[in-house]
């Protein structure tokens, strides 16, 4: 799967860490990540799914 969409989910604050919750859109795969704003989310979120091989996103 070469194109894939981020859906956020849910912002939240747990032990004083602000998170993220991801969803890729079309599939059941959910990522929570800490980040201070969401474009840093989005970018943590993408770096984990490059780590993990589940979608040939190339370099980002």
């Amino acid at each position: 799967m070469k194109n894939m969409e981020l859906e956020l989910i849910e912002e939240y604050t747990y032990a004083g860490q602000h998170r993220f919750r991801f969803k890729v859109k079309n599939t059941n795969i959910i990522l929570n990540v800490a980040a201070d704003n969401l474009d840093e989310g989005v970018k943590k979120a993408v770096e984990l799914l490059n780590k993990l091989r589940l979608f040939d996103l190339g370099k980002q």
